[in-house]
């Protein structure tokens, strides 16, 4: 799966506690209704809030924020320190800062798929940026969008 290019997302959830974690399986389930999904480890930290969670936020990033990735992919490290420009927005959700599109999405269904669960659910609000591209990672590294020439 390493030659399948992929956007890349942060999953946030805790509305006590933030927690976080990067995901490139973010995938669009439905038009009508708004259903997107995403994957996550059962041996995660952040497993136990998502589990628990009604609502979680999606943050789709922007090209040039590979170190926010990096932070949410490692096991371990600090995720919403002063690195982190955040703030909690709806349902007291950890929303990221200057991402390039943000969707809060209620649970549908959670369903255990080898050491990973399967999480469905329905986009109840989303902005964006009007501006930007998407941070891709493929082949193991994050990489460029190239865009052809005007008139080309």
């Amino acid at each position: 799966m390493r030659h399948h290019a992929k956007g890349v997302a942060v999953i946030t959830a805790g509305e006590d506690t933030p927690v976080g974690f990067c995901a490139t399986s973010l995938t669009s389930v439905s038009l009508d209704p708004p259903l997107v999904s995403f994957t996550v480890g059962l041996r995660a930290a952040s497993w136990p809030t998502v589990e628990a969670a009604r609502h979680v936020m999606v943050h789709l990033l922007a090209d040039g924020q590979e170190e926010i990735a990096r932070r949410f992919a490692r096991a371990g490290a600090p995720k919403f320190g002063p690195a982190t420009p955040w703030h909690r927005g709806t349902f007291g959700l950890p929303v990221l800062d200057d991402v390039l599109a943000s969707l809060v999405v209620a649970l549908v269904r959670v369903l255990p798929v080898g050491d990973h669960a399967l999480v469905i659910g329905r986009v109840v609000e989303a902005d964006h940026t009007p501006h930007g591209r998407p941070l891709v990672h493929h082949d193991g590294a994050f990489v460029q969008l190239t865009a052809p020439p005007p008139g080309g």
